[in-house]
């Protein structure tokens, strides 16, 4: 016979084993009536049923790890960052790079699951990609990049981007174990490229201050904000929700004991280096020069001929759109075009030439990079996030300068774009192929002319002596769209 008091126990028993898939028989509450309580035994659990956690939290879904996926596989495939699984699972990266077959994962979010590539996967795929003669091929490692690449093979990143079909968007999208063709490379080449890399600078692990961004570290580390997106698999999406805490790889760089950062040089900076010291080039004072047009004819001689002008330019950013003109702002004091563009997106020569100067030694301009090109032209590119050439260096139409920032004095990312010739900035617009670009996509209808002769300026291309804003030398936060 049970009391009251065993059947009260009883009851609270039941409640904490049916969570467990326990069953109870009834049990009499009644003084002096006998029932005694019969436990039947669980239903088996199925082999595939997720875990009890998962059941009692539906913000997570459970992965059990196959053969040959890691981490960055596995965070690629639901579409989510690293350290979101591995906060999930209260990990830390040692342990998230030694995984293991069988093993279980919290995915949070239940973020929508896409095919995770395996080792044999991977391996089948290499396999079957085709001969190649006039290069290599590379597959990417995480935390590699279009820049990392090009700073190994000394091949420019313009070409690798042009070799694979590449755009400023996807070239910030690249995924590991993605096969990237290296243009120009004999396979001996490719070898003491890939020795090279293997002693190379994989980068630097910082972990982000409270409202830290993506422009804050590409200005405080000289590294692409695109560069670090592609190295962290970043979308600009996620770029919104970077938190304090969190993880960040810094590709291509290196810190020593006392915290400072650096870059290796490339083979091509290096060069470009020796080209500048017997030139001239790269300094401040060579810099004031040119913003006044004034070129030495040794320097247009190195950027191709002095005989000749280019007679056109390109778009300096392929997609960035026209916001400001030649001839804006108050008393026309703006002589210059301005192109918004976004986070990532490169700033590209408008003509070839010679590097002139690249750095931040102009007040008001952030970072700047100028180009001296055949006949006698400049083109200077300001605001700049980072800057990727070195004074001296060669460069093609369309050859990556930089990445659009807003460093200086400027409110939003574009490109600051001047034209100059023989003490004046004149009016690119009209010699701009295919045309002005607007957000839509649209162009302006502006005639369109050739300027190939230095002594003779078409009458459609407007050129006037610098000038000062009327108001302020410096004028403090001016929009570019204003």
């Amino acid at each position: 016979m049970r009391s009251r008091g065993a059947c009260a126990v009883t009851r609270w028993l039941a409640v904490r084993w049916l969570a467990a898939g326990l069953l109870l028989s009834a049990c009499t509450d009644e003084a002096g009536k006998s029932a005694p309580a019969a436990l039947a035994p669980a239903a088996p659990a199925q082999a595939a049923a997720p875990s009890i956690d998962a059941v009692q939290d539906p913000t997570f879904v459970i992965h059990p790890i196959e053969d040959g996926q890691t981490l960055w596989d596995i965070a690629r495939a639901y579409e989510l960052n690293v350290e979101d699984i591995l906060t999930a699972n209260h990990m830390s990266r040692s342990e998230g790079r030694s995984l293991h077959k069988g093993q279980e994962l919290k995915i949070p979010g239940r973020a929508r699951l896409r095919d995770v590539e395996t080792a044999s996967d991977r391996a089948d795929r290499r396999s079957r990609l085709p001969k190649l003669r006039d290069g290599v091929y590379h597959h990417v490692s995480r935390g590699e990049s279009l820049w990392t690449l090009a700073h190994h093979y000394d091949v420019p990143v313009h070409a690798i981007m042009k070799r694979n079909r590449l755009t400023d968007d996807s070239a910030s999208r690249l995924r590991p174990g993605q096969a990237l063709i290296i243009p120009g490379l004999s396979g001996r080449q490719a070898k003491r490229a890939k020795a090279r890399a293997r002693r190379g600078a994989k980068g630097i692990e910082h972990t982000l201050a409270a409202g830290e961004t993506i422009w804050d570290l590409a200005r405080t580390f000289r590294v692409g904000a695109g560069e670090i997106m592609a190295a962290n698999g970043l979308s600009e999406k996620q770029l919104k929700s970077l938190r304090r805490g969190q993880k960040i790889l810094i590709p291509g760089v290196t810190q020593d004991k006392r915290g400072r950062v650096k870059r290796r040089r490339s083979p091509r900076t290096e060069r470009a280096q020796r080209t500048a010291r017997k030139l001239g080039l790269g300094t401040r004072r060579v810099a004031r020069q040119l913003l006044r047009g004034r070129v030495k004819p040794r320097w247009i001689r190195a950027a191709g001929s002095t005989r000749r002008l280019v007679g056109t330019l390109r778009w300096p950013v392929a997609k960035g759109w026209f916001v400001r003109g030649y001839g804006s702002g108050e008393g026309g004091y703006h002589l210059a075009v301005d192109i918004m563009g976004k986070i990532g997106w490169n700033v590209r020569a408008a003509a070839p030439g010679i590097v002139a100067y690249s750095g931040n030694e102009l007040r008001g301009y952030g970072n700047v990079v100028m180009v001296i090109h055949p006949g006698g032209w400049v083109t200077m590119y300001a605001h700049n996030s980072v800057n990727f050439v070195s004074a001296g260096e060669p460069v093609t139409r369309g050859t990556i300068l930089a990445e659009v920032g807003s460093t200086g004095i400027s409110r939003g990312p574009h490109v600051h774009f001047e034209l100059m010739h023989r003490n004046k900035n004149c009016d690119p617009g009209p010699l701009f192929r295919p045309g002005i670009r607007h957000r839509s996509g649209k162009r302006s209808r502006v005639k369109k002319v050739t300027w190939r002769n230095p002594k003779k300026r078409p009458r459609a291309i407007r050129c006037h002596r610098r000038r000062r804003h009327p108001r302020s030398r410096w004028v403090v936060n001016e929009s570019p769209a204003g």
